[in-house]
């Protein structure tokens, strides 16, 4: 039996509104202009808003979303929805089927709250680049709320009148067709795997890096936005993907059980080539990679959860256990 030693370190805490990379970046693609969108009260919209928002926020902001018209439909936490190819890939398809036009991303810092009315592109990277936006903010919501009250009804006419009452935040969404196993895939080692590129040159440089220096399997780096459609034409029957997102919602979405899960996450990491495990809090955001059949979409989460705090560190985790586990060298 392999014997683990124990690795405990104290995080500062983690900001709750704190806004993540991905939010940033889905940010940096807007065009902020000063003119509401002028079919907001005729079409459908989902609030994407961040997950420490208090619940009688989201009541009061359906409830003027109500009088106003505008028909929001939905509301999901962003860092969910915005956790990792797989999940945005299911959640813009979900979107597109229920026939969203607008998405309205709801944020709070320590400047008050921001509302931001932006179209959906039907696509998973959510919206395009210099998309048009509209964003009203202010200290408090009931004032912002009021604000948005007013520009709807004195430049719009309100054609949406049935709308619920309450915001929908049931909604289960699986991003996942196939089985998820808490194994490793025997299909890395005898095909030929995908491995997505992040989209920059210093990731993607120190990612090719450490593949060529640590992955003695056959593999190639793809272009971050190729289907899997056409890399499973190309001969790939594997591909690499991760989750990036608070380690409860990581779990939640790879389909852990996370009914007793503690305030803190046990990973299983490797310092110096060693095995150890280091407590991590449930509420920090991690990185967990795992490997995806692609013909039937299954997935290989591993056999212990192994994320971490970057994505260096979570990668070499995930590939030095694969290794250990199948015996590579």
């Amino acid at each position: 039996m392999r014997h683990f030693s124990f690795l405990f370190i104290l995080f500062f805490g983690y900001s709750s509104f704190a806004q993540s990379v991905e939010e940033s970046e889905l940010m940096a693609r807007l065009n902020f202009s000063t003119t509401i969108p002028t079919e907001l009260l005729t079409t459908r919209s989902v609030v994407l808003f961040q997950s420490a928002i208090p619940q009688k926020d989201l009541d009061e902001c359906q409830s003027f979303f109500q009088q106003s018209g505008i028909d929001a439909v939905a509301y999901f936490d962003i860092h969910r929805m915005l956790a990792g190819h797989d999940v945005r890939r299911t959640y813009a398809s979900y979107l597109a089927n229920r026939g969203i036009k607008f998405l309205i991303l709801f944020q709070k810092d320590e400047k008050g709250y921001r509302l931001i009315f932006c179209s959906f592109n039907g696509k998973k990277d959510l919206v395009d680049i210099n998309s048009a936006a509209w964003k009203q903010e202010n200290v408090s919501l009931n004032e912002l709320l009021r604000t948005v009250y007013r520009f709807a009804v004195s430049n719009l006419k309100k054609q949406n009148f049935l709308i619920n009452d309450l915001p929908e935040m049931d909604i289960t969404i699986n991003p996942f067709t196939g089985r998820i196993n808490e194994s490793f895939s025997i299909e890395v080692k005898s095909f030929k795997t995908a491995i997505p590129k992040f989209g920059n040159p210093v990731d993607d440089a120190e990612l090719e890096a450490y593949l060529k220096a640590n992955f003695p399997l056959k593999y190639e780096l793809v272009d971050a936005d190729a289907t899997e459609e056409s890399l499973y034409a190309k001969g790939f029957r594997t591909i690499l993907r991760f989750v990036h997102a608070r380690g409860i919602v990581a779990k939640e979405i790879l389909g852990y059980d996370v009914t007793q899960v503690a305030r803190s996450l046990p990973s299983a990491v490797f310092v110096n080539n060693e095995i150890q495990i280091k407590t991590v809090p449930s509420s920090e955001v991690i990185y967990k990679f795992y490997f995806k059949n692609i013909e039937y979409g299954n997935v290989f989460l591993g056999n212990k959860w192994d994320a971490d705090l970057t994505w260096q560190d979570a990668l070499r985790n995930h590939i030095q256990a694969y290794k250990i586990n199948q015996k590579i060298n």
